[in-house]
């Protein structure tokens, strides 16, 4: 009977490591041998965490004529589902920012801008196991395939500084993700 529970607590103990090792691990990044992210397949069905007219990069102030461009965040499906059920990210959680630019004539002329052209794209992958800073942020054409690869932003870049310290959730600018806010507390 004692080995039978020994058996069990074995049992059980590997049947929760392997549980919490599939919820910390998404395993859909995928990388090439020389540590190059691939650009994901199907991003057309991630979900769009938010929206902005004119955040782009740069010190130029904001010129309501010439807004810039209309960025456009999504994030993994499966990184979604385990935040919503654990209230963390998991490593390799996928993060795309989408570059548009914005149009102010459209047909039927509306009021406003809509999105025109993609024009750039960047992921922005959280993974504490496999980056020593904990995330890796990666830049791909408008044009990526599935066959597209990219090298990971320098470690010490701007990138990875301003959202570490602007972040109002573990490095992600959650503040500005209504589908998240609540969670995050902001």
């Amino acid at each position: 009977m004692r080995l039978v529970s020994q058996l069990f607590q074995v049992g059980l103990f590997l049947g929760m490591a392997t549980v919490l090792h599939a919820q910390t691990d998404l395993g859909v990044a995928s990388y090439t041998e020389a540590d190059q992210l691939f650009f994901p397949e199907r991003t057309d069905l991630w979900v769009h965490m938010g929206s902005s007219l004119g955040s782009e990069y740069g010190d130029e102030p904001f010129d309501p004529a010439n807004p810039g461009a209309i960025g456009v965040v999504q994030m993994e499906p499966s990184a979604y589902q385990y935040f919503l059920e654990n209230h963390e990210y998991a490593d390799g959680t996928m993060y795309l920012l989408s570059f548009y630019g914005s149009e102010a004539e459209s047909d039927p002329q509306l009021p406003g801008f809509v999105q025109g052209a993609l024009n750039a794209q960047e992921i922005h992958v959280i993974d504490n196991s496999r980056f020593s800073e904990g995330r890796g942020f990666f830049l791909f054409p408008a044009d990526a395939t599935t066959t597209s690869t990219s090298d990971k932003i320098p470690d010490g870049s701007d990138c990875v500084e301003c959202h570490m310290a602007e972040g109002e959730y573990d490095g992600t600018f959650s503040q500005f993700y209504p589908t998240i806010r609540e969670i995050t507390g902001n």
